[in-house]
């Protein structure tokens, strides 16, 4: 009897938490006040996330970029009808006027392009130009990688070398040097004063002849230097 009564005395009495009251959180857990907060003791299993990695997932499919081009060819198109609307602006403008009807009609028809004289229409037309020698210029960077790819799988095929994959520094260094080749052949070429060669001939001299800030200082005859 008296082990009972000790038993008793020694037992703590748990008051039951009325619905209103606030939840009491331990400190070793981060509350989160975005969620529902879960007792830790509280009976139920908690579903656990998953992580996913998206690299490894097949839910968006394989990426086939001809496919790719071909959906979105109408892109180009328009860009392409934008720029002759842009050329064609310009071009009326400077016959007839700004201030003509012709000139006043043909910028009504590159409104929806945020365009409203003549000034934004040649920004625009130089921000079309730029963009699409980018675009060409990344085609070509692709075409050049698939080219690597393709040439390293023959040599592994062939003679079981170890694989090297190309990254996109390697393949824009590759490019440039190929590029410098086709200016250095253009610029060995008897037709060098003619047609396309003829207006990078110019542009090559004018950067080669250029004052450097030392020179300009000194006032230094430019000595013929690599671009």
């Amino acid at each position: 009897m008296n082990e009972s009564k000790i038993l008793k005395k020694n037992k703590v009495k748990v008051k039951k938490r009325k619905s209103n009251e606030p939840v009491e959180l331990p400190n070793n857990v981060s509350f989160n006040p975005y969620r529902n907060y879960k007792p830790p003791n509280t009976s139920g299993v908690s579903k656990k996330r998953i992580a996913r990695d998206p690299r490894f997932s097949d839910f968006s499919g394989k990426l086939n970029i001809e496919m790719f081009k071909k959906s979105y060819n109408f892109l180009n198109e328009m860009r392409n009808d934008e720029v002759k609307d842009i050329m064609a602006a310009i071009k009326i403008n400077k016959k007839h006027g700004p201030d003509s009807v012709k000139g006043i009609n043909a910028l009504k028809k590159i409104e929806h392009l945020n365009i409203g004289s003549t000034d934004e229409a040649k920004r625009a037309l130089d921000r079309y130009k730029t963009e699409k020698a980018q675009l060409e210029k990344n085609e070509e960077l692709r075409d050049l990688k698939k080219s690597l790819i393709r040439e390293e799988k023959e040599k592994i095929e062939t003679t079981g070398k170890k694989p090297y994959y190309f990254p996109d520094k390697k393949v824009k260094k590759l490019y440039k040097e190929m590029q410098k080749k086709k200016i250095e052949e253009t610029m060995k070429s008897t037709a060098i004063n003619y047609g396309p060669n003829r207006s990078i001939h110019k542009k090559l001299e004018s950067k080669s002849r250029r004052k450097l800030p030392k020179e300009r200082k000194h006032d230094a005859i430019p000595k013929f230097r690599d671009v």
